[in-house]
This record gives C-alpha cells, sequence and structure tokens, in this order.
C-alpha cells in the first residue's frame, strides 16, 4: 500500500447524510420587490415606511418546512407573523428553501447582514437576539453574486464541510 502522506478520515456514508439533511426542515429566505414607497402597519413594530427595492426575508421551519412555504406563498390567511403585513404589499419574487438538521436562521441573517443594503430593525426576530431577519437592497439579489455565493454556501458548502467533521 502506498501512503501519500495525507490524514485519513472515515466519511459518513453519504446515505445516511442525504437521509438526515432532506427531511422537510430547515431554513427558508423569501424574496419580495416593492416597486413603490409603501407604509405598511406591521403589528407589534407599528407602522413602517418600506422604501422600494428588493426584500429578503429569513425564517425557519424546523418541523413541516414545505407547508410553511406553502403557507407564505398564499395571500388569503389569517397574518400571524410580521412577514404576512409585507407579503399582503410586495411582490413575491421567490421561495427559497434551506433543507438543514441544524437552526440556520440567525446564521443566515448574519451572513445577509453583510451583503444588504438596509435592514428592517426588530422585523421577524422578536423570538432571537439577532437585530432583523429582514433585509433590503436595490439590485435584484439573485442577479447579485454576493447573494448567489451566500445561497451556495448554506445550501451546499455548509452542509458538506459539517458532514465531513
Amino acid at each position: 500500500m502506498v501512503r501519500l502522506g495525507l490524514s485519513e478520515k472515515i466519511l459518513q456514508n453519504p446515505r445516511d447524510y442525504v437521509k438526515k439533511e432532506t427531511k422537510d426542515k430547515g431554513s427558508y429566505l423569501l424574496i419580495f420587490h416593492l416597486k413603490k414607497k409603501k407604509k405598511i402597519n406591521v403589528g407589534s413594530l407599528g407602522t413602517l415606511v418600506f422604501k422600494p427595492g428588493f426584500y429578503i426575508y429569513v425564517g425557519s421551519a424546523m418541523a413541516h418546512l414545505r407547508k410553511r412555504l406553502e403557507r407564505h406563498r398564499r395571500l388569503r390567511k389569517h397574518h400571524h407573523w410580521h412577514i404576512d403585513e409585507l407579503r399582503a404589499h410586495a411582490y413575491l419574487q421567490a421561495v427559497l428553501a434551506i433543507r438543514s438538521s441544524q437552526r440556520l436562521e440567525c446564521e443566515i441573517a448574519d451572513a445577509l447582514a453583510k451583503i444588504a443594503e438596509w435592514n428592517i430593525p426588530g422585523f421577524g426576530s422578536s423570538d432571537c437576539a439577532c437585530k432583523s431577519h429582514l433585509f433590503a437592497m436595490l439590485p435584484d439579489p439573485l442577479k447579485t453574486p454576493s447573494f448567489q455565493k451566500l445561497l451556495l454556501y448554506f445550501r451546499m458548502d455548509k452542509g458538506l464541510r459539517n458532514s465531513l467533521q
């Protein structure tokens, strides 16, 4: 047997990893487009002024992710969360699931804070220490390399790194 001088590591069976990480749970990003400035009553946050632009909301559903995303797509529903108020006024451009057995919502929010142009303080973050879970930018994030890189990291790279540890 030839040794190459590399440290050896036993890898987890990929089927086990895939089975664990493809369950119906994880985080998600909702991307909204608001063409005009809009005043929106956001429950406990009061009436807020939303500038035109693209808004990126990060949430999580550690059970029934698919049902949560279906709920966010609907316009007719009981308004329960801050995001329901924005959903009623802005065009929902994209729904992006990030399936994971780990709760990544706050880590994703932290990463979005670094690339966004502004945020809405307190929005969607009443149950954590984050400043916000709603971020915004003028260009379409789906066409922005920094957002594409962030999405790829949380959808692919982060999970693979964790499985190799």
